[in-house]
């Protein structure tokens, strides 16, 4: 990195996406992955729902974020030393702990004792809290346009949801589960509302001066482009919406098991394929905005 760019040119952040980086890109997904699956689970009533989402948030989650850190049997330290006030970071640790912790207590509890509303309803909370951290901490990313938006929480939260959704059906498909209609009626509301909240964020990241409008060019018509139309748009969204539109035109109540895990897998892809995109487009504003080309 040459010093000069810093004051003249959109710099690519690269801490979170190169080499170790690739760790937190990861981390954040399965976070949020399987804190939406818990978070469907316990609602619908799916344990082994829940189960497969603690697990994913726990141990690849988790996993990824200690060895991010390099020090995985001191990273405990991060909860302590650093405190509540320090950083998103640290306030995501905490809210993925407690809701490891009181999951696992209501996965025993459901399956092996007495059901407790008041304890599904807090661990829900911590899940949901979990859900959206990763984007709540990015959102404070002030020099990166791109990522400072209050709308990367909700784009990232409903992205948790949805996939959340879609491996609640998976475990229902897997288990011989036949009342799924439900969880799939709410798999396609949480897809229409993420296209939605897509559309939305990278037009309103245009507005964000300069480097904002750069940063949505290189996804939609750049550097990332082909990633973007092919595997986000074209697999992860036009896919399964054109084939649930075409099922249910022709008549048919329900989309067969084999063709929804498919469409399912390549939404999962496309969700972290626009999650690679917003992180490799994280570019931060010049210094001298005044002598990058089209800035005022």
């Amino acid at each position: 990195m040459r010093p000069y760019e810093w004051m003249v040119e959109h710099t690519p952040q690269k801490e979170w996406i190169e080499k170790r980086g690739l760790l937190v890109w990861l981390a954040f997904f399965f976070v949020e992955l399987g804190a939406g699956t818990f978070f469907i689970s316990s609602i619908l009533g799916i344990s082994l729902g829940m189960i497969l989402g603690w697990l994913i948030c726990g141990v690849l989650g988790g996993g990824l974020h200690l060895l991010y850190l390099g020090h995985p049997l001191r990273s405990w330290r991060i909860l302590v030393s650093s405190g509540w006030k320090s950083s998103w970071i640290s306030r995501g640790l905490y809210f993925v702990v407690f809701f490891l912790v009181l999951g696992a207590i209501h996965i025993i509890l459901n399956r092996w004792g007495s059901f407790a509303l008041g304890l599904m309803i807090l661990t829900d909370i911590f899940a949901f809290l979990a859900l959206i951290y990763g984007g709540l901490a990015m959102s404070y990313v002030h020099g990166i346009p791109l990522w400072n938006s209050g709308l990367l929480p909700v784009l990232f939260g409903m992205a948790g949801l949805w996939g959340g959704a879609g491996v609640a059906l998976l475990t229902m498909i897997g288990t011989g589960g036949t009342a799924r209609s439900g969880v799939e009626e709410l798999a396609w509301i949480f897809l229409g509302s993420y296209v939605f909240l897509v559309i939305i964020y990278l037009m309103s990241a245009t507005y964000r001066g300069t480097t904002g409008k750069f940063s949505v060019r290189e996804i939609v018509a750049g550097r990332w482009a082909s990633i973007f139309w092919v595997v986000v748009v074209g697999l992860g969204m036009a896919f399964p919406l054109g084939v649930t539109i075409t099922i249910l035109a022709a008549g048919f109540i329900s989309i067969p098991s084999a063709l929804l895990s498919t469409i399912i897998i390549f939404e999962l892809i496309g969700d972290l394929s626009l999650r690679y995109c917003i992180w490799r487009s994280g570019f931060y504003s010049p210094l001298v905005s005044s002598l990058v080309p089209g800035s005022k």
